[in-house]
């Protein structure tokens, strides 16, 4: 049985979530509670020496760490992922901004504001991440223009990757009110009835 150790709210987690549901893939999901130090025990370590989740096990022993890296793992020969090299490459770049441009710039305000309730939505750390955040909003903005998903023409894990954190910016103190564009493609892709609910 493959083993996906997550959290309750880690959007990271959402992903491989969303895309195990639309593959329809059977799995045991593992919550740890990372303010308990779950994922700080010696048994979590030998699994992911950075103590974070999400990580995938799947039956035959393979671990993978790094939520686009499981993404990319198991959309191989599906739609989520396109085989033509253009279309690909077109994914691969999203994942990539995700990662640097876009992930810590709304996971952390998240964190900072809603679940650890360690800093307010103008605090100078928060202020400083969402200021860069608007940047990879503008950015969004700017593409999803007369477009309904993000590459391709067509739902990807590229989509997967950017929907979650997203989607739960407000929780950072974002506003997205100027961003049309982004607001209607969270609302097309919410109202998708394979869509699974967020943390």
């Amino acid at each position: 049985m493959t083993i996906l150790y997550d959290s309750r709210n880690s959007g990271n987690g959402w992903k491989i979530r969303q895309l195990l549901s639309l593959l329809g893939l059977p799995y045991e999901r593992r919550i740890l509670n990372l303010a308990a130090g779950e994922s700080r025990t010696p048994e979590f370590l030998a699994i992911n020496p950075q103590a974070r989740v999400p990580v995938l096990r799947e039956a035959d022993g393979l671990v993978l760490r790094e939520s686009n890296a499981i993404l990319a793992h198991l959309a191989q020969g599906t739609p989520y992922l396109p085989d033509a090299r253009a279309a690909r490459a077109e994914v691969m770049q999203w994942l990539f901004f995700e990662q640097f441009d876009h992930l810590r710039n709304f996971a952390r305000p998240r964190f900072l504001v809603s679940i650890a309730r360690s800093a307010a939505a103008d605090s100078p750390e928060v202020l400083a991440l969402r200021e860069q955040g608007v940047k990879a909003l503008a950015v969004m903005e700017a593409h999803l223009a007369g477009r309904d998903y993000l590459a391709g023409g067509a739902y990807t894990i590229a989509d997967i990757a950017l929907y979650p954190y997203t989607r739960l910016s407000p929780m950072g103190g974002y506003d997205l009110q100027p961003y049309p564009q982004v607001r209607r493609w969270l609302e097309h892709i919410a109202a998708r009835p394979d869509t699974i609910a967020l943390p």
